[in-house]
């Protein structure tokens, strides 16, 4: 089923190739893990990531995201994730298929997301989004399934750049509050 679901997301964005043109994308952001819940006492976590794409259209395009993250400032307790993704868009409605690789100094797990979500252009400066996203391992033994809501912000520079803010609540495997805040460009 989880296999199914992202090959459906594939074929899906491939669909829509042939609109409109066609841009490349960067985002930089800095990410900001608090956490909280049962998993308080456990490390928090600071870093970064970037994600290169290209849109095909309004209604399709796809990512390659990499994040890494340190606990406390521990650089020997480091964790990473490497990921590729694929959303599809109509209207104000979006969804994003993904799969990747997480990974720490002694472990490594592979996993699929899938978030669901609105985004709303304000105005020619301000957009913002709602979303969801559920993440799980394609292994039983890994404890890497989250559930997390996600609100977000953009602020357009001028039509080629934005910066962009977003805040997470997750909770399952790992319960945190997420700050993230990013240059998005295209290119």
């Amino acid at each position: 089923m989880k296999k199914a679901l992202l090959v459906a997301l594939a074929v899906l964005s491939f669909g829509a190739l042939a609109e409109e043109s066609a841009k490349n994308f960067g985002h930089i952001q800095y990410a900001y893990r608090g956490t909280v819940g049962d998993d308080a006492g456990d490390p928090n976590r600071q870093g970064g990531g970037i994600t290169l794409g290209h849109k095909f259209s309004n209604r399709a395009q796809i990512d390659l995201v990499s994040q890494f993250r340190k606990e406390n400032g521990d650089m020997t307790n480091t964790m990473g994730r490497t990921e590729v993704g694929a959303t599809l868009s109509e209207g104000h409605f979006y969804v994003r298929g993904a799969t990747g690789l997480k990974y720490n100094s002694t472990d490594s797990d592979t996993y699929y997301s899938i978030e669901p979500g609105i985004k709303v252009k304000l105005n020619d400066t301000w957009s913002t989004k709602v979303g969801y996203r559920f993440r799980d391992s394609y292994s039983d033994s890994a404890n890497d399934r989250t559930n997390t809501a996600r609100l977000g912000a953009e602020y357009a520079l001028n039509d080629t750049s934005s910066l962009t803010a977003q805040y997470d609540r997750s909770y399952g495997d790992a319960e945190f509050n997420g700050v993230n805040l990013g240059y998005y460009f295209k290119f």
